[in-house]
């Protein structure tokens, strides 16, 4: 199965071009269409209501336009079609960061909606790597000078272990009232990281 590219608004400001592939299918959000002709992508779909873009013209893809007033944001909109269209790895681009935290907020429950869904999905920007653990685990290599954060996305995420890291844990139930799980250290081997029971959120940073 394809990958498949979301393109958000948020500027993006880093060279997004050279992580696409051939083979990726690129579905754009709303002003996310500006961003990827900017950076030389193809759009295969174009999805959202324009409230921040004008709509496209003259591009090869299918474009929906979407009611103004919706309970689905036009990312959510975008998750829902690929969950029912069967893709299994998602990179989500210009979805966090901006002056819109409300929608960075929104884009990272959108990762827990794919990770309850097990689809693999990744949001980026500039600095940051985020996705979703649910009820699983995840083996990262030595990533030497970058941080990685744990959080939990309800209420709690019970029988948490991170082995191979400065900071271990074990079988730990972390809150979403306590951020015992920010920056954590690589130390020169595999990170292993799991979690029994809830969704946590991995945020890996650069340090500088």
């Amino acid at each position: 199965m394809k990958r498949c590219v979301i393109i958000g608004a948020v500027e993006i400001d880093w060279p997004l071009e050279k992580i696409i592939k051939d083979t990726d299918y690129v579905i754009c959000a709303d002003r996310g269409w500006q961003h990827a002709i900017s950076h030389g992508i193809k759009p295969d779909m174009i999805v959202g209501d324009f409230d921040s873009s004008s709509q496209p013209q003259g591009l090869d893809a299918s474009v929906t336009v979407l009611p103004v007033i919706k309970d689905d944001t036009d990312t959510f909109y975008i998750a829902k079609y690929i969950v029912e269209n069967g893709f299994t790895d998602v990179l989500l681009a210009g979805v966090i960061g901006g002056s819109r935290i409300e929608h960075t907020i929104a884009n990272i429950q959108t990762l827990v909606y794919f990770a309850q869904n097990r689809i693999n999905a990744t949001a980026m920007d500039r600095y940051s790597q985020l996705m979703v653990i649910q009820d699983g685990s995840i083996n990262l290599p030595d990533m030497g000078n970058r941080f990685f954060s744990l959080f939990s996305m309800g209420d709690r995420a019970e029988g948490v272990s991170i082995k191979g890291a400065k900071y271990p844990l074990a079988d730990y139930t972390i809150t979403n009232s306590f951020p015992i799980g920010v920056s954590n250290e690589f130390i020169g081997e595999e990170v292993s990281i799991s979690v029994r029971k809830g969704s946590l959120l991995l945020i890996i940073t650069d340090k500088d």
